[in-house]
Formats: structure tokens, sequence, C-alpha cells
């Protein structure tokens, strides 16, 4: 039989679960394999030359070393997809709002809007960079406060998309405080997707999420869900967690399951913006946030939320059943200033919109009207070269089995070029354990997995 060249399996780990089976690993490209504990040496043997080993050992490590090739093991990195697919556009600095540690409002920005040839400028552009589909988000401050030109931005980025033989998708995230018959109607015909920023049950939210006279605004989203609750339960929440709700995820989650909520996700408090040196005041506590991860956990593999996505759980799940790619925040290659750009209302042009915008790896250039190529040439720049650059094996990532499947965590929460952000690196470390584990033992996650409707979805496109 042939061999297996070494160098196929220099990229494998192996993780013990239990004591009948362990998990094989390929960090180079996210795939995987259970296999019984008593083949867990001739694992060790994959790089031996056949000549080396006695006949019988050979002949085992040769039908592993075949099982583990039809699983996907052993063979390339994950390609990543060079193409630009997802813009944000920052329409706005302006806010009905004044949550207390807003990320996206320096202390000292102006309050500006994004002109409307300039929307459709960025629009038409990133359609001829991404090759099928463009994703936009529209983004703020509160986007919705400008409806005029958010109609006028799907109305054009249609057009454009025809015109172009590409897909374009939109979606938005809004405090839902404007809600009203014409955005329901308008972003029902134009399949605009919303998320909600809200933080959890009324104490836990107004605490925090404030208008400007420091009132509370959970009864907003309330209102909007008793006048529109078909609308309004097609979108999804999400939260930011802090030092406030750091060790009550599982409560939230129930919240907002028992009010007919079909998703629940979370962002992690960043001390940028509003919370710039304001640490001590709204960062979360690792220990407690993985305490109460593991309680969230517990609930899902038991199917609690069976038919919600839970992303705080869902994301690593999805990303070690079908392996990296589909979530950019979670590859190795970064999807900043590569797969993402984020054009704010002044027309400056960043990687990410979560990168400190006062860090050195902020603003890649600005729009130019008329140009034709602004995104372009930010993502020529220096800058934007020197941010896919990043490599994290050159730290703590280099030996990690989750490498592919985790991604190094978030450029934008990390200390340097090739760090990593401690939170989100204990965190994975504990999530992709516990699903591995999972797995292995019973099949409630890929249980859950299949009750979520997008899922029933995706199996039944490919069933057809």
């Amino acid at each position: 039989m042939e061999d297996f060249p070494a160098s196929r399996w220099s990229q494998l780990s192996l993780v013990p679960l239990n004591s009948d089976r362990s998990l094989v690993i390929d960090r180079g490209n996210g795939r995987w394999a259970l296999i019984d504990a008593e083949a867990t040496p001739l694992v060790r043997l994959l790089a031996v030359e056949a000549a080396d080993l006695p006949g019988t050992v050979a002949l085992r490590r040769d039908r592993l070393a075949e099982d583990l090739e039809t699983a996907g093991l052993g063979g390339r990195r994950y390609f990543t997809p060079p193409d630009l697919n997802t813009v944000i556009l920052k329409l706005t600095k302006l806010c009905n709002y004044a949550c207390s540690y807003c990320y996206d409002l320096e202390p000292d920005d102006r309050i500006e809007h994004m002109p409307p040839q300039m929307a459709v400028a960025v629009v038409r552009e990133a359609l001829e960079l991404t090759p099928r589909r463009l994703g936009v988000i529209l983004h703020g401050g509160e986007p919705t406060l400008l409806f005029d030109l958010i109609r006028h931005i799907v109305l054009e980025g249609e057009r454009a998309a025809a015109e172009s033989c590409r897909e374009i998708l939109f979606l938005g995230q809004t405090n839902l405080s404007r809600l009203n018959d014409e955005m329901v109607a308008f972003s029902t015909d134009h399949r605009v997707s919303w998320g909600v920023s809200i933080d959890g049950p009324p104490e836990i939210n107004d605490r925090f999420r404030v208008n400007h006279a420091g009132a509370g605004t959970y009864h907003h989203f309330q209102r909007a869900l008793e006048r529109y609750p078909d609308f309004v339960r097609r979108v999804g929440i999400l939260s930011t967690i802090t030092s406030l709700n750091d060790r009550i995820l599982l409560p939230i989650a129930r919240h907002f399951r028992d009010l007919g909520m079909p998703s629940w996700n979370w962002s992690l408090f960043q001390p940028i913006g509003q919370g710039r040196g304001k640490t001590g005041l709204f960062a979360f506590s690792t220990d407690r946030l993985l305490d109460s991860w593991n309680e969230l956990f517990d609930a899902v593999e038991a199917g609690e939320f069976d038919g919600m996505r839970i992303g705080p759980v869902a994301s690593y799940l999805e990303n070690f059943l079908l392996g990296p790619g589909r979530n950019m925040c979670m590859k190795r290659d970064c999807g900043a200033a590569r797969d993402l750009m984020s054009v704010s209302a002044d027309g400056s042009i960043h990687a990410c919109d979560c990168i400190d915008p006062r860090g050195p790896h902020s603003n890649l250039g600005l729009v130019q009207i008329g140009s034709g190529d602004s995104l372009q040439r930010a993502r020529r720049s220096d800058r934007a070269q020197t941010i896919r650059s990043r490599d994290v094996t050159l730290g703590k990532c280099e030996s990690c089995p989750w490498l592919a499947v985790c991604g190094g965590t978030c450029l934008a929460h990390a200390d340097h070029l090739h760090g990593v952000w401690e939170a989100q690196c204990q965190l994975a470390l504990l999530a992709f354990s516990r699903i591995a584990t999972a797995l292995a033992e019973s099949d409630a996650l890929r249980r859950y997995w299949n009750s979520l409707p997008e899922n029933r979805r995706y199996a039944a496109e490919q069933a057809a």
C-alpha cells in the first residue's frame, strides 16, 4: 500500500475526550474525526514509514489514515476567499438613545449623515468587487432615523445588483423605537432583515441602554413587539455583555425565548467610544462569563432551546460542524479588509467597524465620489495589507488544536497585530472542548443543530 506522506499529517492534533474516544482534528482546515481510544496510539504513527512498523501495525495505521483522509483530514489548509462580500454603511452618528457604553460614538465625534450619492457609490463599487452576493449592513447611530436614505439605498442597490447580475442582501441593526407601518411594509417587500440591540429584561436593559434623558428604553421594544408581533418575531436579538449581565446569560436567553424571538446573540463589551477608559464600570469578568456560558450550554444540550438560535453556542457549533469560512470572525485569516469593509458617515473607510478608530489599524482611506475605486484603493493600502498579514501562529495559537475553527480571536480586541484576545481565547477553549465531548457522547447537539429553521431549510435545499 502506498505510504501517506508524513507532511500530510503534520497539522493533526489529538484531543482525548473520555476513556472511550478521542478527537483528531486538522489544524489546517478544521476537519475532524472521532476515534476509539484504542486507535489513539496509531495517530502518532502516521508519520512513520511503513517499513519501520510491524506488518499488522502498519496495516491498522494505514486503515486509520484512509478513514481520516475520507473525513477530510490531512488535506490542505482552508483557503480564504479573497473577495469582498460584506460592506457596512454607518449611515449616521445620530441616535435617539444614549447608551452608556456605546462603542460607535466617541465623546468628541460630530453628528454627521452619509450623503445618498456616497452610499450608492459605495454599494455600486462593492458589487463590482464581489463575485456573486453582497451583504449590505445598514448601521448607525440609529439608521432608521434616516429611513428615506435607507429606502434610496435599497432601491438603488437592487437596481445596481440587477444590472451587474449579482445578488444583494440588506441587513440592519436598530433599536426598533421608530418602527412604523411604512418601515414594516418596505422591509418586508424588499427582504431587509433587521436585528435589534437590547440587553435583557427591562431591569437589565434599562441600566445602560438609556435615552438622552437617562430613562430606560426597553418599553420601545415592548411596544414594537405588541404592535407588529409577526415582524418583530423575525428580528434577531443582540445583547452587549457587560459587568451587569455577564453572569445571567441563561436567564437572558430564556427571557427572549419566552417572548417568541427566533434568535439571541451577544456582543462582548469593547472599551472604545463611550466606554473608553471605563472598563472598571462596564468590563465583564471572564470567570463569570465562562461559568455563565457553561450554564447556557447545558440548557442548549438538554433541549431547552431547540428551534431557537442561541448565538453564543451556535456560532462555535456551526464552525465546528461545518468548518471555517462562513463566519468571517472565526477563521484563521481575519475577514477585516478582506471579506468586509466598513464606511463611516464621513466617508472614512475602515477594515471593520469594531477596530478602534483611534488605534493603529483604523482608517484605510476616504470615499471619493465619482472615482469608482475608493474601496479598492483602501483594500490595497499598506494598512489593509498589514491587517491581512496577521498571523496568530506567531504566538500561543501555533499548537492549539482549535486553531482552524477558532481563527485566533478578534483582531479588534487583541493587544497587538499578531496577538489574541485572552477572554475570547478562554471562551473558545471551553466551547470547543465541551462541544467535542458532547458530540462524542450523544446526539443532543446534532439534534439541536438540526432543529434550527435555517439548517432545516439548508438540508431541504441540499436534498432537492
